[in-house]
């Protein structure tokens, strides 16, 4: 079997718009685990505390990672492992919510993914995404579907909003020389499809992409904050 390795590099920045950043991120491939996360969550505008929301998913899927990743070895069980643990971090959230009695309830979107050896699953709540780009033929395919209800902007599904939370994971083979973008929609709003996939294909490393995205979101003049993950899958 072909052996395959995975370089990820993550930023965040506050953008143009807004006066605190209420996006968060993590990665975490701890040393003997079999398995990585990536996960951007960002907290939903108009409500107080969306980056309490959203530092509140990303530590509780980090912490629950660390605890049942070790041997974590197949996107089968990596992708019942985000469904589950986004449902169990929602339905805090929202109890949080309801015994704070607030009107317009802390929530965030969310995107994740876990990689193995050779696949990865993903899960995906609101508007954050997740993308493959492939570098041979220049392709960007978005892997996730946004949750808004048709006709508007409004987000019908968010991390903390309702009482019970139904996420249904992908998985997929992993691709070398391919590049895995997470990102929240600062990125995705402000900057065009074929203008990540130009900055990507430009890009020599993980670090590059980032960095290459960040640049193009902050001269768009994005104004909202912008969150960018990029995972980059090559051979041994």
């Amino acid at each position: 079997m072909e052996r395959l390795s995975l370089s990820i590099a993550g930023e965040t920045n506050i953008g143009a718009g807004r006066v605190k950043n209420e996006d968060n991120y993590c990665i975490i491939a701890p040393p003997g685990f079999s398995s990585g996360l990536a996960m951007v969550a960002d907290g939903i505008g108009g409500h107080r505390d969306g980056e309490v929301a959203s530092m509140f998913c990303c530590r509780g899927m980090m912490s629950a990672f660390l605890r049942r990743g070790r041997d974590m070895s197949s996107a089968a069980e990596a992708g019942a492992f985000l469904a589950q643990q986004l449902s169990s971090i929602s339905d805090l959230l929202f109890r949080r919510n309801a015994f704070d009695h607030r009107e317009l309830p802390m929530g965030c979107t969310a995107t994740c993914a876990v990689f193995t050896a050779d696949e990865f699953a993903c899960c995906s709540v609101g508007d954050s995404r997740m993308y493959e780009f492939s570098r041979a033929d220049g392709t960007l395919r978005r892997i996730t579907d946004d949750d808004v209800c048709p006709g508007t902007s409004v987000l019908c599904k968010a991390v903390g909003i309702n009482s019970r939370l139904d996420v249904t994971p992908r998985r997929m083979p992993l691709r070398p020389d391919t590049i895995y973008l997470l990102c929240s929609d600062g990125l995705h709003h402000f900057v065009r499809a074929e203008e990540i996939a130009d900055a990507l294909k430009e890009s020599v490393t993980s670090r590059m992409a980032v960095s290459k995205l960040m640049r193009r979101a902050l001269l768009r003049g994005a104004g909202d904050n912008i969150t960018i993950i990029a995972a980059w899958c090559r051979r041994q």
